[in-house]
């Protein structure tokens, strides 16, 4: 029997990958990544074709007829994910009638052309085909199942949004200047803005910048500086970060005196090796105080912890991940400074990946500042200090 193994990290090695473990097969990830050329089964990523390159594509998004789930769950059954739960219907170009069958939320259709008007479009059901995924018997992705475990997913709470009100919201703007024609000169008409809807959706950094509230609070005692630092979940349907594993928050809590010299920590918690041992203008920031917000994973068989190597038999050892609505308090105290003024910086990051598979494989994947508060501790005559507060 044939046993996986760790990483022979003294040799060259370019991190994990699915066919790496499974030369042999291609694996599931097209049905959601390139989900168009995998209608009639998984596919290797290289063979594909047309806008089939271009992954996830318009024509596919805008041929979905129904999402398929549980009754009871409302959830899709697991292990059949992405085109394999969602019924097609792709255009028929031996029927002249079906030829350019699209779904869309315009209410002003025109049947003879093949638009239809379908409100699975609007709502969440719609997503929940790509985001629940489950491996091995355990679940990596469930930005849907987290949502609809939240008050967001219920009419009664009178906090109710679905997946698309947040992610692809209307107006759309693109360059300062609000989309009324999604197609001007070339058939389109002059529409209320508030029925055309973004499709920006991930890839916009505002979005993550404006999905949580931190608050920082800051008390000046004898002998030491405390900093208590407060994350709320108060303006995102499901966990934060969600989906993939190898996402992570990292919290950074520094405090420096007048001279830029960092201030010893006395209590609070430090960052784990996995945020990277190294330079922290490089983006290594093991061993500083902070906190780390992270569901992760440990492959039973090698042991590799924390992976997100999820196509191999893994476990869940930890989740601490904000639920929607939920709340985080870390407290750190430094040493006080015997004068001058004192700094303290707060910074919340989102990693899309851990330090060690960003190195490997040499990806461009800067970190987003999500927030970032700096509190200046001001020492007065009386050697006392007073407080000024900056950030977002």
């Amino acid at each position: 029997m044939l046993v996986p193994l760790q990483p022979d990290l003294s040799k060259p090695y370019y991190g994990p990958g699915y066919r790496l473990d499974f030369p042999d097969t291609t694996g599931d990830c097209s049905s959601c990544h390139i989900p168009g050329a995998s209608l009639r089964g998984n596919i290797d990523p290289a063979s594909a074709k047309g806008a089939d390159k271009y992954g996830v594509h318009c024509d596919f998004c805008h041929k979905i007829a129904n999402v398929c789930i549980r009754e009871k769950t409302l959830m899709p059954v697991p292990r059949v994910q992405g085109s394999a739960a969602a019924e097609i219907r792709r255009p028929f170009p031996d029927d002249s009638k079906r030829s350019h069958l699209f779904f869309g939320t315009f209410e002003d259709v025109n049947a003879d052309e093949g638009d239809i008007n379908l409100p699975l479009l609007k709502e969440s059901r719609y997503c929940a085909s790509c985001h629940f995924g489950v491996f091995w018997n355990t679940v990596i992705y469930n930005s849907y199942g987290e949502w609809l475990a939240s008050p967001y997913s219920k009419a009664e709470s009178g906090k109710a949004k679905t997946c698309q009100e947040c992610h692809m919201p209307s107006p759309t703007v693109w360059k300062g200047k609000t989309i009324t024609n999604v197609a001007p000169g070339k058939g389109g008409i002059e529409r209320d803005p508030s029925t055309i809807h973004s499709h920006f959706m991930t890839v916009d950094e505002t979005l993550l910048k404006n999905s949580l509230t931190m608050t920082v609070k800051t008390k000046v005692q004898k002998q030491k500086i405390a900093v208590d630092v407060t994350l709320c979940n108060d303006k995102t349907g499901h966990h934060i970060p969600t989906d993939s594993p190898i996402r992570h928050l990292i919290l950074l809590v520094a405090a420096k005196d007048s001279r830029g010299n960092a201030l010893a920590l006395i209590e609070g918690p430090t960052l784990p090796e996995w945020c990277g041992t190294g330079d922290p203008a490089k983006g290594y920031y093991a061993g500083l105080p902070g906190k780390t917000y992270a569901k992760l994973l440990i492959e039973l068989w090698s042991k590799v912890f924390p992976t997100g190597a999820y196509w191999n038999h893994t476990e869940i050892v930890s989740d601490n991940r904000l639920a929607a609505f939920a709340k985080d308090v870390s407290s750190y105290s430094f040493i006080k400074p015997a004068s001058g003024n004192t700094e303290v910086t707060v910074t919340l990051l989102y990693r899309r990946a851990f330090k060690n598979i960003v190195d490997w494989k040499k990806w461009d994947t800067p970190d987003i500042v999500m927030a970032q508060k700096k509190v200046m501790l001001r020492a007065a005559p009386n050697k006392s200090l007073s407080k000024l507060v900056s950030g977002n």
